[in-house]
């Protein structure tokens, strides 16, 4: 049995701007009004940033008792460019976190919750060179503009990146989860999971930690982290989802396949096959005739499969039509006819809006650097521009 806190898609947050009308302008969402997705204007939960290139980003937020920080109508607009819609809505949908020993099986996100009060409020130390945004009286979130490297270099023909960056960061037991998206100057997104704090659980048994000094062993475990997001590439309309991999591993030629996904699947990461997913707008063409499009590509090479009971790790990648009581993707609440875990949702509904629900692992081994306060260990991927353009936009 576990407990499930239940957010409300507004709380506090609509409580404010009914108070201070001025600050935000939000249209409450319902089933029937653009599928439950949220609208703000300018104010206090509108983020609108311009980088060095000219390019801009631009994004609403609010927070949620579970999920914590979920941006919305996140929106790109290249140098000299007309802006684009990209993800109607974008969160951190689950934080499985299985013991080797068994001694434990958390799902952080449903069952604790990343807002509320295990939502930390920050301060100028936690946002340095930032700006600070508060809810309830609390610094719940921070974004910074930062060098990110080259854009391009050819001999000496180069240009310097910068990115937008945007975290908050949550208390859940003896850890801290820094919950990061990265927003670059060329329109590629990295959303990130920075744990750090301190180790959880210890055990005497060497078949399942690392020692740390002559009476502790930290127990090994796993951090499965599951992103909801809600594609709106070009639009709300004409959105399909397409894998990509190549054929032919250990042969001289490396065939490309390309499959449309029309109803609900779920698949499993393959470097073998250098497999990746893209979601394309089919009616909405750049100068060179070429659909537009956002590819995910897979960061980090751990893969968990974990017991029977745990059906969706089975997968990494699940691709589903939008249905508003699909949340998270372990511990999900049942009511309103939806299933509990990630496994259920993909039950053969045509994929018409879809949502892709994208996993990373990260097995942490522990180590003696990991005391007394253990370094962030970072989980990331990308999801990046492919043919939004007919060339490059920097």
């Amino acid at each position: 049995m576990h407990t499930q806190k239940r957010s409300i898609w507004f709380g506090s947050v609509v409580m404010i701007c009914l108070i201070a009308a001025s600050l935000c302008s939000i249209a409450q969402p319902t089933d029937t009004s653009a599928q439950g997705r949220r609208l703000c204007s300018t104010g206090a939960f509108a983020i609108n940033q311009t980088l060095p290139n000219g390019a801009s980003w631009s994004m609403c937020w609010e927070e949620r008792s579970n999920e914590g920080i979920v941006l919305h109508n996140v929106r790109y607009t290249p140098p000299n460019g007309a802006p684009r819609l990209i993800l109607a809505q974008m969160n951190l949908a689950q934080i499985h976190v299985p013991y080797d020993d068994n001694t434990a099986r958390f799902h952080d996100l449903s069952d604790y919750g990343l807002g509320d009060g295990n939502l930390n409020n920050m301060n100028a130390a936690d946002c340095p060179n930032g700006t600070l945004v508060q809810n309830n009286g609390k610094n719940v979130l921070c974004h910074f503009v930062a060098p990110s490297g080259y854009a391009y270099k050819y001999r000496s023909v180069l240009k310097q990146a910068t990115s937008l960056v945007v975290f908050s960061v949550s208390h859940i037991g003896e850890y801290n989860y820094v919950v990061q998206w990265t927003f670059g100057d060329d329109g590629t997104i990295e959303p990130a999971v920075g744990a750090t704090g301190k180790l959880q659980k210890y055990t005497t048994d060497p078949r399942y930690s690392w020692p740390l000094n002559a009476t502790q062993r930290g127990t090994s475990h796993v951090h499965n982290y599951y992103w909801r997001l809600d594609f709106d590439v070009a639009g709300s309309t004409n959105n399909v989802v397409e894998m990509i991999e190549f054929g032919g591993s250990g042969t001289a030629q490396r065939p490309m396949a390309l499959i449309n996904y029309t109803t609900e699947t779920a698949a499993q990461f393959s470097p073998s096959t250098f497999r990746s997913w893209r979601v394309k707008n089919t009616s909405v063409l750049n100068s060179d005739n070429h659909v537009v499009s956002y590819e995910l590509a897979p960061g980090g090479s751990e893969t968990f499969r974990g017991p029977d009971f745990e059906p969706w790790t089975k997968n990494d990648v699940y691709v589903t039509q939008y249905n508003l009581c699909e949340r998270w993707a372990s511990h999900n609440s049942t009511g309103g006819g939806c299933g509990d875990d990630l496994s259920a949702f993909v039950n053969g509904q045509t994929v018409q809006d879809p949502i892709v629900w994208y996993g990373v692992t990260f097995h942490h081994l522990a180590r003696d650097e990991d005391q007394p306060i253990m370094s962030s260990h970072w989980s990331s991927f990308t999801i990046a521009p492919r043919d939004m353009d007919a060339t490059q936009q920097r």
